[in-house]
């Protein structure tokens, strides 16, 4: 088994804790969409409800149902309060995991710049060894024609 070279082995553990993390914020994302869902549902039905209250009709309406209608309405706002305050700490909680997904997106970037630059340095010397080689293989021709040369004229 080849061994991978420790930068890419650190840089496919962030790629992986990265992606567990965007899971996490997709899932913080969805709760948040959620519970803004649920409170306007409430919201809408309260507004429904009151509509129809006993007290905006113009008919005569005992007391009785008048209370119970404003019972109900008051459950219903203590649930839209209730919810508010769900929703509200699901998306604290959303810009949190964000913002942890954002740190993760940054490592990951910075890693793999780092590889970049390595493997650019990398290229740089072989070129440059490439090119000292060259060079020498070509003075060492030229001294060998000139050598041959010499004991050519002599």
């Amino acid at each position: 088994m080849k061994r991978q070279p420790v930068l890419s082995l650190l840089i496919d553990l962030q790629r992986r804790e990265r992606d567990r993390v965007a899971g996490v914020a997709a899932q913080s994302q969805r709760d948040v969409d959620a519970a803004a869902g649920t409170l306007r549902m409430l919201k809408d039905y309260r507004n429904d409800y009151e509509a129809r209250s006993p007290k905006s009709g113009r008919s005569a309406t005992d007391t009785l149902r008048v209370r119970v209608h404003e019972a109900f309405v008051g459950k219903l706002g203590r649930a839209i309060g209730e919810q508010d305050t769900l929703l509200e700490h699901l998306a604290q909680r959303n810009e949190t995991q964000r913002l942890a997904l954002v740190d993760r997106q940054r490592r990951v970037k910075a890693l793999e710049t780092l590889e970049l630059r390595r493997a650019t340095e990398r290229r740089k010397r072989l070129e440059s060894l490439e090119q000292k080689q060259t060079d020498e293989f070509a003075a060492q021709a030229y001294a060998r024609i000139s050598r041959q040369k010499a004991d050519h004229d002599r």
